[in-house]
């Protein structure tokens, strides 16, 4: 599932809450004042996916069900083209806002790459969409760039079109009535049924009995296997959750033994829409820090086999 507010709403609302959160954090002005431009620009971008979604998917309802059935994630192997066109402008302007903070001359430098056609921006997009991040990084250090900014920014432009996909695949359904709406429902794992990636947190919400888990990247909703870790699959003792700030009731922190992973959980009075999904990760910063001082990690990013032959975001042809 997914939720999602207008643009024009969207923004309305963020800034009431980056108020609220300045007025119990006031520390973290800089990072709002970033993370303003990051979603003011990302918002941008929404109108004019909204107008024509840039990428092109051959998917059908019996391929999708079986990749849901063999837990794999939609998007895993899959060629996603996307036409750079109406992004690149975009994609540009998220490497303007970082230049503003604190990876500046990084932002810049990745800018101009970006700029003089050093770097594919449809593969780089399509890489992004299909999680390739080995990919990625390799094509970083191939232009002489961050690899974990051009990760960054990639994601930044096509989280957006992931949200559209993943909401026309796993919500709208249409016309895909019985085993595929069975299978989207009956999606437990602790990666996300779309892309396949890690939550950025947990939602509780009064009168449901489960929490959801929401994507870092795509923004899809969906609920796990109760006391279990979403990255080990642990059930026993060595699962705990923690309050790491009793000012802060609604926030809290889940803690695996086993595998070291930690999940970030806060109860809300409704989902939180897509586009303020990177607000709450923000708010909940100190709980990223709590879990870090006790030696926690959220792992890496599951790898899952491609099924094309296609290399995304490949070098240029000498």
């Amino acid at each position: 599932m997914t939720y999602q507010l207008s643009p024009s709403n969207a923004l309305e609302v963020a800034e009431r809450r980056w108020q609220e959160i300045m007025e119990g954090r006031p520390d973290l002005e800089p990072a709002i004042a970033l993370q303003r431009r990051l979603v003011t620009r990302s918002l941008a971008l929404e109108v004019v996916i909204d107008c024509r979604l840039p990428a092109t998917v051959d998917f059908d309802c019996i391929e999708v069900t079986t990749k849901l059935q063999r837990k794999t994630p939609v998007f895993a192997g899959k060629a996603i083209a996307v036409d750079a066109g109406p992004v690149i402008p975009f994609v540009l302007g998220f490497c303007e806002d970082l230049a503003s903070g604190e990876t500046g001359g990084a932002a810049e430098r990745l800018g101009r790459t970006l700029d003089r056609a050093e770097i594919d921006v449809g593969s780089l997009l399509s890489a992004s969409l299909g999680r390739h991040q080995e990919a990625i990084r390799s094509k970083a250090h191939h232009v002489g760039v961050a690899p974990d900014l051009l990760w960054l920014v990639a994601e930044l432009a096509s989280g957006p079109v992931a949200h559209r996909l993943q909401h026309q695949l796993l919500t709208e359904l249409p016309g895909q009535e019985g085993e595929l709406r069975s299978v989207v429902r009956g999606w437990t794992e602790g990666f996300c049924a779309a892309c396949g990636s890690w939550p950025a947190f947990g939602e509780s919400i009064p009168d449901r009995p489960s929490r959801s888990l929401r994507c870092s990247y795509c923004g899809s909703a969906w609920t796990p296997t109760p006391q279990r870790c979403i990255y080990c699959e642990e059930t026993g003792e060595s699962l705990v959750i923690a309050a790491v700030d009793p000012e802060q009731p609604s926030q809290r922190v889940e803690l695996c033994r086993t595998c070291g992973g930690y999940l970030k959980c806060i109860d809300v009075e409704h989902p939180t829409p897509f586009q303020l999904l990177p607000l709450e990760d923000l708010s909940t910063c100190g709980l990223d820090l709590g879990a870090a001082e006790q030696g926690y990690v959220r792992p890496p990013m599951h790898t899952f086999v491609a099924t094309d032959d296609s290399l995304p975001c490949p070098p240029p042809i000498a």
